[in-house]
């Protein structure tokens, strides 16, 4: 509240005085509004007291009536004269800077210039207030709403109607930011840029680092090394023979399946005690799984009787990324042999093939919509292991120009499963527990026991330096991984119901608008806020948003689409900031 100083001439307007003094003091409080009369104690030096009076004051008023400039003594116009009182006070407030509002009554007008002394002639330039006499009451209302700088009535009721459209917009901008965003979802447009898919991938690597995968204790490693190689030479046909006794071994030790990251497609001389090795485990129970890469007439490239003989045929390929995560093909579609086979399959039927993974993992048919667009995986036991889209395959090109031959079984307008893959620790697989070399299972040292790979599913593969190595991210950091141990992850998601997928349209739509209403709420929230303050509150809430878009994707799996969110709360803010710096200054336009 403002303190007031009221100057007049008593010989002028002392009973506007008296009621100007009664409606400032109701309204602000008698304490604030200082008039001569009864406020000097008798003894008191006034001029001291004018003087710290309106030096305490942030408004002076000027009250001016008919007889102002007129009054007069032997002397001449008191006005002129030094030791006027009302020039000294109003001579003193000019001098302070004070804020001076002459005020007219009585029908008198604004002296002009050269009317007035040179001590107090900036008066003129000063903006009088009038008051009728007869709406005394209302013109001092008026008085009272610009001393505290508030509009007139009309003005605050254009303000609150600015206010009530502006409240409105910021509904219908919330949901327009979130429906562009949805519709930028849906095009992928932040795709093209790369941005969405690394921002999500690398929300996997934060959740990676505040919790790891769940392992599963079935899954088994033999791997072998340049030891094997050096006692058997290069890996080929001509290891079968050892092949035939590591697979007698494995289900001597009681092994459930057993699952072959190799392919076997030229013939060697022991294939025949390589097949037997097979029979034998399957009619004890067992599984035995190999790997494919290639197709010939649509049918998998293997030595003669191999794929009658196993318990399946999968597919080898592994160690896609989308910039953090892994991505693994699951399953594969030949479009030209599923035509019009929509429903169940038996694996490798109408142009469908399961992965390695999901083979060793107990899938026994692979279900396929009407439209081929959705893949379900089925165990013999009618358990679902993983369901998701079937995309078209996209030819993947080489830095050198030429199409990429990784995986030669995949091709251009092919649809193929795909999964984003949770990695275990490297040191999970490769603890003792959880692997075994090649020689201590086949070797003339073999050490497995009877009943030590009890139900256990072993996954087969190369370990040599160098040999059927994958750069991958766990966490943050770059390490190498060999394809069997990232088909180990793959089993193990699929075991432990791991299903890492994206947010579906609808939630996804949803939680735009509630991050775009949030940004427009911190926007507007608090207008006296600082910008550093408000600044930190967007940083503090979008914080706590990736906290929670952590612990969703490791308690739940799910990635929520956190460039199209972020990007609808700071579209909001930046447009209601707009919008309310726009307002502003549209109310502080004069009206004519």
């Amino acid at each position: 509240m403002p303190s007031l100083f009221i100057s007049y001439r008593r010989e002028d307007t002392v009973a506007y005085a008296g009621r100007l003094y009664d409606h400032l003091s109701s309204h602000f409080g008698a304490d604030r509004v200082f008039m001569d009369i009864g406020q000097i104690a008798p003894g008191e030096d006034f001029v001291e007291v004018l003087d710290a009076r309106i030096r305490s004051s942030e408004v002076v008023i000027a009250l001016i009536g008919p007889l102002w400039l007129s009054v007069s003594n032997d002397q001449g116009r008191r006005i002129e004269q030094a030791d006027d009182f009302v020039r000294y006070e109003l001579a003193a407030a000019l001098t302070q800077g004070k804020r001076l509002i002459p005020v007219l009554v009585g029908g008198a007008r604004m002296p002009n210039v050269k009317e007035l002394p040179a001590a107090i002639g900036a008066l003129a330039r000063c903006q009088a207030h009038p008051v009728d006499d007869t709406r005394f009451d209302y013109d001092l209302d008026a008085l009272i709403r610009s001393i505290e700088r508030r509009p007139s009535l009309l003005r605050q009721f254009m303000q609150l109607a600015s206010v009530e459209r502006l409240r409105k917009w910021r509904q219908g901008i919330a949901a327009s930011i979130a429906l562009l965003m949805l519709l930028s979802g849906w095009v992928q447009l932040f795709d093209v840029f790369g941005i969405d898919a690394r921002i999500e991938s690398y929300t996997m690597a934060l959740g990676d680092l505040v919790s790891s995968v769940p392992l599963s204790d079935r899954i088994v490693i033999v791997s072998f090394d340049q030891r094997s190689e050096a006692r058997l030479g290069s890996p080929g046909p001509g290891w079968r023979q050892e092949h035939a006794r590591l697979i007698d071994r494995l289900v001597d030790g009681g092994a459930k399946v057993i699952a072959f990251d190799l392919f076997f497609e030229k013939p060697g001389s022991a294939d025949a005690v390589l097949l037997a090795a097979i029979h034998r485990a399957r009619e004890r129970g067992s599984q035995v799984f190999v790997g494919v890469r290639k197709l010939l007439a649509g049918r998998p490239v293997l030595i003669d009787g191999l794929s009658e003989a196993a318990s399946g045929v999968g597919l080898l390929c592994i160690g896609g990324r989308l910039a953090y995560a892994s991505i693994a093909p699951l399953a594969v579609l030949k479009i030209a042999a599923a035509a019009g086979s929509g429903g169940s399959g038996t694996l490798g039927d109408n142009g469908r093939f399961p992965a390695l993974g999901p083979l060793a993992a107990g899938a026994a048919t692979l279900a396929i919509d009407q439209g081929l667009q959705q893949l379900t995986i089925v165990t013999d036991r009618g358990q679902t292991l993983w369901q998701g889209p079937l995309q078209h395959v996209r030819p993947q090109v080489e830095s050198s120009g030429e199409l990429s031959k990784d995986c030669p079984l995949v091709s251009a307008g092919d649809r193929v499963a795909e999964a984003m893959i949770r990695l275990a620790p490297l040191v999970a697989w490769r603890d003792p527990s959880r692997r075994h070399d090649f020689e201590e299972v086949a070797g003339p040292s073999a050490a497995i026991k009877p009943g030590q790979l009890d139900g256990k599913i072993v996954l087969v593969g190369d370990a040599r330096p160098g040999n059927d190595e994958f750069r991958v991210l766990q966490g943050l950091r770059p390490e190498l991984r060999h394809g069997v141990e990232l088909h180990a992850d793959v089993v193990n998601n699929l075991l432990q119901e791991v299903h890492v997928r994206r947010l579906g349209a609808t939630p996804q739509f949803l939680l735009m608008l509630v991050l775009a209403a949030a940004g427009g709420w911190l926007r507007v929230f608090r207008p006296a806020t600082s910008v550093l303050a408000r600044r930190l509150l967007v940083f503090a809430v979008l914080s706590a948003y990736l906290a929670l878009t952590i612990v969703i994707y490791a308690s739940h799996g799910v990635l929520l689409n956190t460039a199209y969110h972020i990007g609808a709360l700071l579209l909001s803010y930046w447009l209601l900031g707009r919008l309310t710096l726009h307002w502003r200054q549209v109310s502080r336009e004069p009206r004519p």
